[in-house]
């Protein structure tokens, strides 16, 4: 009996784009079945959840994803760090948040860069977290390194002023040569998307003018020095440019109404590879409404009017805006220039992470909006986005068991002093709110439960994890790279499978793709048994493009090789200028090539830490062999060992 097993059971769960009644059962952080509501529930079970019973109306959704979120750490955790975001994400029913490059310092536009984030983030992350690389001026020859060796989940660039000078903002020649590695990468089913704000600056500049002589301290004047314009001409700058180039792109915080229409042509006619995201606060508040002097409310593009709010509304609903997202923007309460009420000279941004969806659902009810779309439009739509909706954004089997779990009639009053980010300021501060989150459920564990104390919630374990791409924390380029649990394995589709057990096996595709169809496994280990039950039952020329898939022991370093071989060769640890090694690589490439010419096929043998040198002698045993078929079979049968052997290094 499996007492490693938990179990959710609701009314109102929403799983791939309906509501239903269900039980859904965990094990290892895996959802790894859905059964009927009235299953019979073993009391050896984890029961994390049951509404059995309950008078009261709770919805059950995947954990949300907000791919939008300034954490500002390093460097800047005065206005913001891990361990406040997380938890404030956390009791949001976040259980993934994806980090901006800026405003932390350094900004993370370089991989040496993103190494630096990567190492501020250990051990205080409560939810899980994906980082987005930068674009800048002159940094397109990092990009490539940040997605294959790296794992950003994507691109996020300026096209104005972006608020610091160590991010500035780019323009089209940069934009082009970004895009040019995008589509390097694409080749490699490995690109991510490029995201942008998406303003230019000649009509904000046009504007100086005539805002100049102004009041700052009311809202108009703002809204007035940030016209519609500055949007409208930047978005169809990157259409156009995403038309041409065929990369994936995406709008951030869209709030003029007036773009919708290009953006809507571009998706449904021209099938341009871009979508858009809007935020909590361009659904929520409106211009006509911000109270003169309270900079809370100043974010760029700005608040607009109550007909553009309702423009955007109907733009979701019809999936031109595919996404809502927090872009969660804080800073400390001194740069908001509370005291002056200054909108012109305010730091813009607004802190909204912990609300989203209750703030999201406020407006959304009104509308008659299902549950179902909130949970497109929160979770699943985002995750796709960043492409780690393998993992996250719904409940289905062989996806990370991430939940929140909410009352949508339930309201309360937001006070901001109960907040849990750094800086508890909030133009939402007095707001009633509808929808409030009572559980949220990472890989299978409780992250937050409505009814702790701050001090119990903040005292409880964090076991948030930085999150990449299938594609590329399977890439053998990716430092560290392991392998998926063998449900969400069982459940990829064909392309991210290979990737996956490219890392067992090299690419070889007619293996591949007969393991693919033997789906699912029990485990990995079961998986290589069938492999090596596969390769034993090929024809034997449909042999030697599996053995063939494996690199040459002993193969150039400067040429392509998985860095898993690479640094199995222990090519990594060589002084590629000592004299003896080149002689042993030398050697190696001579009798390489002697015996692919003998016998047709590459040489393969299982390294098991020896050096070049050790090789060399059973590589010239080897050539001894008379019977190719023989020595085909033994060189096949290494590379099940090397996968044998690479299990222990890949699962997690």
């Amino acid at each position: 009996m499996d007492i490693d097993i938990g179990v959710i059971r609701g009314r109102n769960i929403v799983i791939e784009g309906e509501v239903r009644s269900a039980t859904v059962f965990i094990r290892d952080g895996v959802i790894f079945e859905i059964k009927p509501y009235h299953t019979k529930l073993l009391k050896e079970w984890n029961i994390l959840f049951n509404d059995e019973g309950m008078e009261e109306e709770i919805v059950i959704m995947g954990g949300l994803v907000d791919c939008h979120v300034h954490v500002n750490e390093p460097g800047r955790t005065e206005w913001e760090g891990w361990v406040s975001a997380t938890n404030a994400a956390a009791a949001g029913g976040v259980t993934t948040i994806c980090d901006m490059p800026l405003n932390s310092i350094p900004v993370t536009t370089t991989y040496q860069n993103l190494l630096d984030k990567i190492d501020s983030m250990k051990g205080k992350c409560r939810v899980d977290v994906g980082l987005l690389g930068g674009i800048v001026p002159g940094n397109a020859g990092e990009i490539k390194k940040m997605v294959t060796e790296g794992g950003v989940v994507g691109f996020k660039s300026f096209l104005v002023h972006s608020g610091i000078d160590d991010f500035q903002a780019v323009r089209r020649d940069d934009i082009q040569k970004a895009m040019d590695v995008m589509k390097e990468l694409q080749q490699q089913h490995k690109d991510v998307v490029m995201m942008f704000h998406a303003e230019v600056p000649e009509p904000i500049d046009e504007m100086e003018s005539v805002v100049k002589d102004m009041d700052p301290r009311v809202y108009n004047t703002f809204l007035t020095s940030r016209p519609r314009k500055a949007e409208n001409l930047a978005i169809d700058l990157v259409i156009d440019m995403a038309k041409q180039n065929q990369v994936k792109s995406h709008i951030v915080h869209l709030s003029s109404s007036d773009a919708i229409k290009a953006l809507e042509h571009a998706i449904t006619v021209d099938k341009v590879p871009i979508t858009a995201e809007t935020t909590f606060h361009y659904l929520f508040f409106v211009s006509e409404e911000v109270p003169d002097g309270n900079t809370l409310y100043k974010c760029c593009p700005p608040v607009r009017e109550n007909e553009n709010k309702e423009l955007l509304w109907q733009a979701l609903q019809n999936k031109t805006i595919a996404m809502v997202v927090s872009d969660h923007s804080p800073c400390t309460p001194n740069l908001k220039l509370l005291d002056q009420g200054d909108f012109m000279k305010a730091w813009g941004g607004i802190s909204s992470l912990q609300l989203g969806l209750s703030i999201v659902w406020t407006e959304a009810k009104k509308r008659g909006i299902p549950f179902s779309i909130m949970s497109q439009i929160m979770c699943d739509e985002p995750a796709k986005l960043v492409n780690i909706n393998d993992r996250k954004g719904s409940i289905k089997v062989g996806r990370d068991a991430d939940f929140v779990i909410w009352a949508p009639n339930q309201s309360f009053t937001v006070d901001q002093s109960t907040m849990l980010v750094k800086n508890q300021y909030s133009p939402y501060h007095s707001s009633k709110l509808y929808g409030k989150v009572q559980l949220t459920i990472l890989r299978g564990q409780v992250i937050f439960r409505h009814d702790q104390t701050v001090e119990e919630y903040k005292n409880t374990p964090t076991i948030g994890q930085r999150v990449v791409p299938t594609r590329v924390h399977s890439s053998p380029h990716y430092p560290n790279p392991f392998l998926p649990s063998i449900d969400l394995l069982n459940s990829l589709e064909q392309d991210d499978f290979f990737a996956s057990i490219h890392l067992l096996f090299e690419l070889a595709p007619v293996l591949a793709e007969k393991v693919y169809q033997a789906r699912p496994f029990s485990s990995y280990e079961a998986l290589v048994q069938k492999a090596e039950e596969i390769i034993n039952n090929l024809e034997e020329a449909m042999k030697l493009p599996v053995i063939n898939a494996h690199p040459r022991i002993g193969l150039n370093p400067n040429e392509t090789l998985s860095s898993l071989s690479y640094q199995e060769q222990g090519n990594h640890n060589e002084n590629q200028l000592d004299p003896e090694i080149v002689k042993v690589y030398k050697e190696l490439a001579e009798l390489n090539e002697q015996y692919e010419k003998k016998f047709g096929f590459k040489f393969v043998v299982f390294v098991n830490g020896r050096s070049k040198a050790e090789i060399v002698p059973v590589l010239k045993q080897r050539l001894l062999n008379t019977d190719p078929i023989a020595e085909l079979n033994l060189g096949l049968s290494e590379m099940i060992e090397i996968a044998y052997s690479r299990l222990k290094k890949l699962l997690p």
